[in-house]
């Protein structure tokens, strides 16, 4: 792991560190004080000076500067939200998160555009009514509640009363009426089982 000494005489290494973003708020342990620490109530406030990713840990009783960067340190990009500004970039396109106004959709992979997202989206949808072929789906007595309008099943076992859903491929919306399928127990004459 790449690390670089924090040259700050104000930091000790009884000090508990909190992330706010870049932010790094330091403040000395003690046990009469237990709120969160703040910018208000912080004896330390530090930002690296040139890369975002950068974050204060304790190793070996000093406080260093190491990369939160997964892509830096040799790691899968994941959903963690420090990225260095190389690396923060739609994991479709390519795109700078500094370029992209508004949110970012959030992955297994990193964040993608609201472009990259909504693309995908379409070609979910398009995929879904290709599969049908022009055909209706079947939508009676399913496993799961099937979309009427473009036959994707949606895996949800916490329905268990008529409602009504939008399908996340389709954005159709449609009703789903529940039914149950009785079954039996029996017993011999006077035997009977309780519960």
């Amino acid at each position: 792991m790449a690390k670089t000494l924090i040259n700050d005489k104000r930091l000790t290494p009884t000090m508990k560190r909190i992330r706010s973003g870049s932010t790094q708020l330091f403040r000395e342990e003690n046990p009469n004080n237990r709120s969160f620490i703040s910018n208000e109530n912080a004896d330390v406030i530090l930002t690296h000076d040139t890369d975002k990713a950068m974050y204060a840990e304790l190793i070996d009783g000093e406080w260093y500067w190491v990369s939160g960067c997964a892509e830096c340190i040799g790691k899968p990009r994941g959903t963690s939200y420090i990225e260095c500004d190389e690396h923060d970039v739609c994991s479709c396109c390519g795109i700078s998160r500094k370029e992209i106004e508004g949110s970012v959709w959030g992955g297994r992979h990193g964040w993608i555009c609201p472009s990259c997202h909504d693309a995908k989206k379409l070609e979910a949808r398009q995929r879904a009514f290709q599969k049908l072929n022009g055909n209706e789906p079947d939508t009676h007595y399913t496993d799961n509640p099937t979309c009427p309008h473009c036959g994707t099943e949606h895996d949800i076992n916490y329905v268990n009363e008529n409602t009504t859903l939008e399908c996340y491929v389709c954005e159709g919306g449609f009703e789903i009426e529940v039914n149950w399928t009785p079954s039996y127990t029996t017993t011999v004459v006077g035997e009977r089982l309780t519960h």
